[in-house]
């Protein structure tokens, strides 16, 4: 296929969506501002659709060894477990009717190690990106590399470098939104938790009066997610010890507290691009919207976004008309404003009376599946979508 796609963000939704189209035969340059990709841990829950667009480009296999296959998410309260939802209920609705947890970091890698196999695949490191512009033909990038300032021309450009996006601000485009109160303190563990906490499930929700406490069972370790009171944050010491005692406190359920091996704090914000596109440049992942970190919801946004776009970017360079691509990121946009926004604003809310409704919901098969259906986003895609790869 004739065409050429310049994109701006070497993170795994960047690397992911070049793939999709470098492999449907299209001409791509990728663009990173950082000497390589970033291995942070961020990100680490992969859902049903997700799952699905990423095997059919050949990514999964490359991580198998390094996953944890989720077959239900549970939930519970100091006393017990309250709910279980298994996923084989959506054995109908996609190929992979589970969750993976998995770096994000590891699909970064495996999409990049595809792409280098690829001869009509530029990946430039080191790259700034310092503008893009947009004509009625053609895109624009300029960017700084090597010691010079270069420019590139290209059908389109998908800016995919992150919350902090320059380019999106350069493209007239707004950011709102709002920083959500507190922080989030993510904990690593290499206990068996469930020698802490009998019975879990890989993905399991932990309430405990107005909070709720995450459980993600990794490949060779757990991450427990929270939010620490305020009396907790107003603590000015936060070494091991402030840790441990904040899992003391939020585990009431624990035979003891497990030991801590790492830990970090961050702060989550609420923010959706007030468009996605500009003529023939797209917003796509972070730089088009950033919400709370709940059940990794924005990163597979992202990984959606970069799928429907590049198969609208497929047919706009077939049938010459830019329209397909302006339709799609008009749909995309109506996605992160509406349901990725609601949706993960729901758990930072008050959850005092979330447990009871989700105990009622587990208890209707019917209302069960279309929990389901939402908690797994597989609302948040068309089908047609993920069979187009």
């Amino acid at each position: 296929m004739n065409g050429k796609v310049i994109i701006c963000g070497a993170g795994p939704v960047g690397l992911v969506t070049a793939l999709r189209l470098a492999r449907a035969g299209v001409s791509v340059c990728v663009l990173e501002k950082r000497e390589t990709i970033n291995v942070a841990s961020k990100a680490s829950t992969f859902h049903p659709p997700t799952l699905d667009i990423l095997d059919r480009l050949g990514l999964l296999e490359p991580v198998r060894g390094r996953t944890r296959v989720v077959r239900a998410a549970q939930y519970r309260t100091v006393a017990g477990p309250f709910a279980r939802f298994p996923f084989e209920m959506l054995a109908d609705l996609t190929e992979h009717p589970y969750r993976v947890h998995v770096e994000q970091a590891e699909i970064a890698r495996a999409a990049l190690d595809a792409l280098e196999r690829l001869p009509h695949v530029r990946l430039l490191f080191g790259a700034d990106v310092l503008s893009v512009e947009s004509a009625d033909g053609a895109a624009c990038v300029r960017f700084w590399h090597d010691g010079r300032e270069h420019a590139l021309e290209a059908d389109f450009v998908l800016v995919a470098n992150g919350a902090g996006s320059a380019l999106r601000e350069q493209m007239g485009i707004g950011f709102d939104g709002k920083v959500y109160p507190g922080e989030v303190l993510r904990v690593i563990t290499r206990a068996p938790m469930a020698d802490f906490i009998p019975g879990l499930d890989g993905v399991t929700y932990l309430f405990d009066g107005n909070r709720s406490i995450s459980l993600l069972e990794m490949h060779d370790c757990w991450r427990v997610i929270l939010r620490p009171s305020d009396a907790a944050l107003d603590e000015t010491r936060r070494d091991r010890a402030w840790v441990e005692a904040v899992l003391r406190d939020v585990l009431p359920a624990a035979i003891a507290a497990p030991p801590v091996d790492g830990w970090d704090l961050y702060r989550a914000s609420r923010r959706i691009a007030s468009r996605y596109a500009v003529g023939r440049a797209v917003l796509i992942g972070d730089a088009a919207h950033v919400t709370n970190t709940r059940g990794g919801m924005n990163m597979n946004c992202g990984m959606h976004d970069g799928c429907v776009i590049a198969n609208a970017v497929l047919r706009a360079l077939e049938s010459g008309d830019v329209a397909p691509v302006l339709a799609a990121a008009e749909r995309r946009h109506r996605v992160g404003s509406t349901l990725l926004a609601e949706r993960t604003d729901r758990s930072v809310g008050d959850l005092s009376h979330w447990a009871e409704r989700v105990r009622a919901i587990a208890a209707d098969p019917r209302e069960a599946r279309a929990f389901l259906v939402e908690t797994s986003m597989l609302d948040m895609i068309d089908r047609e979508d993920i069979d187009a790869i």
